[in-house]
Formats: C-alpha cells, sequence, structure tokens
C-alpha cells in the first residue's frame, strides 16, 4: 500500500497522543482528528494541557475521554542537550513514560512508544528490528532504556529517524530549517556523512494508527526508503523548494564540533511493517513535493 493522503484507522477515535505539540504527535493529530492531543509547555490551539509525570493526571484525562489507545511520542530529542545533561535526559525522557505506561496497565491500554536509530552505533545501517542494538550516545542510551521498558509492559514501539514534515512557528525539524536558513541567504554546513532513511512525519503518522489499530505489540521500524547522507536530503531539499544548493556545503562531520556522538551510517529497514501491513513510504522527493504544496496551501 503506497501512501496517498492520511487514512484515518478504524477504532481509533478514542485515541490519545501525549506531546501533540511536537513533530511526530502533531502529525498524528492530523491524522487522527478525533483523538485528545496534549502539551506540556509548547502551547497549541486544540490542545489540553498535561504533564505526564503526573499519574493522577493521566488517569483523570484517560478516563474523561474514555481513551483506549495511547500514542507517546513526547521526548526530550535534543541530542546535544541530553549529552550534556545526561541525567536530566534521562528524567525528561523516561520518568513521563514510565507513568504513561502504568496508566495504560491499570486501564487497559494499547500504548505506542517512540525509538529511533540512535540505539546503533552507525556503523552497517540500515538496521532491521532483529539487528542487535549498540548506543554511542546519551540519547541512544536513553532510547534503548524506553524501548526495554515499552515492550516489557507489552506496548509497540516505533523505530524511525530523520524525521521532517509541515511545521508552523519556528521550525525543528532538518528539512523546514534548511529551507528557511536558504530562503534567508545563509549558508548551512551540512555533513557528508551521517546517512539515514529521511522519513515524512505524515506516513509515519498513518503507519502508527496502522499499527495500534491492530494492537500490533513489539518492535517496529517506520522509515523512508532512500538511504542518502544530509548533504543529499539538503541538496533535494533545496531543489524541490527552488533555492539552489550554492549555499549548502558538504562537510564530514568531525568538522561540525557537535558534542554527541552520531551513528555515521544510520537508517532502518521496513521488511517487517510491509510485510504486515503492506505499507510502503513515500520517498524523500515525494513526500518533499507533497510537503511544499501544504506550506503553500497553508500561506
Amino acid at each position: 500500500m503506497a501512501f496517498g493522503p492520511a487514512r484515518l484507522a478504524r477504532g481509533l477515535t478514542r485515541a490519545l497522543v501525549v506531546g501533540a505539540s511536537g513533530q511526530v504527535g502533531g502529525a498524528l493529530h492530523r491524522a487522527l482528528p478525533d483523538a485528545i492531543g496534549t502539551y506540556r509547555s509548547r502551547v497549541q490551539p486544540g490542545l489540553r494541557q498535561l504533564d505526564a509525570r503526573d499519574a493522577d493526571a493521566f488517569r483523570r484525562i484517560v478516563d474523561e475521554g474514555e481513551v483506549t489507545t495511547v500514542f507517546f511520542p513526547a521526548a526530550e530529542p535534543n541530542v546535544e542537550w541530553c549529552e550534556a545533561h545526561p541525567a536530566e535526559a534521562e528524567a525528561a525522557n523516561l520518568d513521563p513514560l514510565r507513568v504513561a505506561l502504568a496508566v495504560a496497565r491499570e486501564r487497559g491500554l494499547f500504548l505506542l512508544a517512540y525509538s529511533s536509530d540512535y540505539v546503533f552505533d552507525g556503523g552497517r545501517g540500515p538496521y532491521t528490528e532483529d539487528d542487535a542494538v549498540s548506543p554511542i550516545s546519551v540519547y541512544g542510551r536513553i532510547k534503548v532504556r524506553l524501548e526495554d521498558a515499552a515492550l516489557s509492559a507489552g506496548a509497540a514501539v516505533v523505530r524511525t529517524t530523520g524525521i521532517f514534515g509541515p511545521e508552523w512557528g519556528e521550525p525543528r525539524n532538518f528539512v523546514l530549517r534548511l529551507v528557511r536558513s536558504l530562503q534567508r541567504g545563509e549558508k548551512v554546513r551540512v555533513p557528508s556523512d551521517q546517512l539515514s532513511t529521511p522519513t515524512y512525519a505524515e506516513d509515519l503518522a498513518t503507519a502508527s494508527a496502522s499499527i495500534a489499530d491492530a494492537r500490533a505489540s513489539g518492535l517496529w521500524h517506520a522509515a523512508g526508503p532512500d538511504h542518502l547522507s544530509r548533504a543529499e536530503l539538503a541538496h533535494l531539499t533545496a531543489a524541490t523548494f527552488g533555492l539552489g544548493g550554492a549555499l549548502i556545503e558538504a562537510v564530514p562531520t568531525a568538522a561540525l564540533g557537535q558534542l554527541a556522538p552520531r551513528p555515521l551510517r544510520g537508517g532502518l529497514r521496513t521488511e517487517r511493517l510491509h510485510a504486515r501491513f503492506g505499507i510502503v513510504m513515500r520517498s524523500v522527493e515525494t513526500a518533499l513535493a507533497d510537503l511544499r504544496a501544504i506550506i503553500e496551501r497553508h500561506d
């Protein structure tokens, strides 16, 4: 099944999206318009405030909304901040999930959590679900702990990577930040040796809904089909948005002075997702064209 417009999964009208103000959560909330969406500190219209560390508040929102399914993309994804603040990063990423898993167990809810290809060392990606984890950063080690906690509780875990898609306000994803910088005439340095499988947020949301609709616990990879470098993605983005690539400078990761180690040859393989659900994620070029069309309609 190739992706077109987002499909609504059957039986998910009583879904809760924790962290709907973020990139993945926003895509989920768009794909499931009847779902309850929450934010913690990033206020957005139509969302309810929730500090997911508050078990009583979590129970109230679940009970009042007659929730049966919880999507939990809420996280602190800043890899550099996590590397510099390991204890705080672990608490920020794991404490809310532990509360959600406990409430899900109490109320008999199906929960879907999110992880990353940062659980791998980047020596030989793209990776399958059966490959052994070997994180090289604080963020990657936290994601391994997240996976262990969620899988032990009978939840589903979706690994993904390189997410891009619609955002309004100050963008956080690589593609839209790049577009904004190029539109301002700013030179952008991007790594030439970091490979991944960039993932369109709208497709990730639809794949997630299919997994949750089937209550398919366990580990799933949901990522785009193209294995390419950040530099290649940058040039495809520039071409799609009609910006040209003269301001893009491809450099080795070592030249960027990043604190957290990156898995250089990362990315995820999705044969398991395709075999179970017939899902084929959109290519980078197709997804970028769709993203440009969405932004132009919004403007």
